[in-house]
């Protein structure tokens, strides 16, 4: 298979993180669902650590438990068993408050879907982010948008640019209120295989100008050359884990 850059491969570290301890440690993670009379396992023992800077790709079929998995990294889920660690810190789990505190300080998310607001315009969409995270900066904002190839797009709504560009600005207001660690599901799964590539080469930019640790879930095998290490999950179980480049 073909690589780009290494300039793509090697994961970045930021001044002042510790990088003794990973970002995340999580050990013998469990999540259990009732379905009918039957219990549906849909983590069955995770163990995983994720080092500062590394770019994850998580494959794995429909069902296997990858987005499961990135649900109880943002802690919009909690698991059933096994433990969490976040920086050296056991993540919360089972409180709605204190969940939505870490997922607001420490977790960024860019979904299939853009999910922008169709009302603001793509400058107002980073903003009304940064005010909901406790901190306006429109310097920062348009930085972000020149970063991802958007600043001449500050002023339009999102229904008067492209699909691939929408996502750009989607990215960008994942990063605008400075994640430590950003999580992708199909990011590229509504967007063409040119599209997908000139995406990922700009959230790859990103990440790697912002220090930002991430992990994508994807069934396109073709962006592993854009990660760092690639996870294979399976039944709720990882089946291989192993670092590309």
């Amino acid at each position: 298979m073909a690589h780009r850059s290494d300039y793509y491969r090697t994961p970045i570290r930021m001044a002042g993180e510790n990088l003794d301890n990973p970002l995340v440690r999580i050990k013998g993670m469990e999540r259990h669902y009732r379905m009918a009379s039957e219990t549906v396992r849909a983590l069955d023992g995770i163990d995983l650590e994720i080092q500062i800077g590394e770019r994850i790709i998580l494959l794995g079929p429909s069902g296997s438990g990858k987005t499961t998995l990135l649900n109880c990294l943002s802690a919009l889920d909690s698991p059933t068993a096994g433990s969490y660690y976040f920086s050296g810190s056991e993540a919360p789990k089972n409180d709605s408050e204190t969940m939505t505190t870490f997922r607001r300080e420490n977790i960024g998310y860019v979904f299939q879907f853009f999910n922008l607001l169709q009302d603001l315009t793509v400058l107002e969409n980073l903003l009304l982010i940064q005010e909901l995270a406790g901190g306006r900066d429109e310097a920062r904002a348009r930085k972000l948008l020149s970063l991802v190839g958007l600043e001449d797009e500050v002023d339009r709504f999102p229904a008067e640019i492209s699909g691939g560009q929408q996502q750009r600005v989607a990215i960008a207001r994942s990063l605008a209120k400075r994640p430590r660690l950003l999580l992708g599901d199909e990011l590229t799964g509504n967007l063409d295989s040119n599209t997908s590539s000139v995406v990922m080469e700009v959230l790859v930019k990103a990440c790697e100008s912002e220090g930002i640790t991430c992990v994508f879930v994807t069934h396109d095998e073709t962006l592993v050359e854009f990660a760092t290490r690639v996870v294979r999950i399976d039944s709720g179980k990882i089946t291989t884990d192993e670092i590309v480049g």
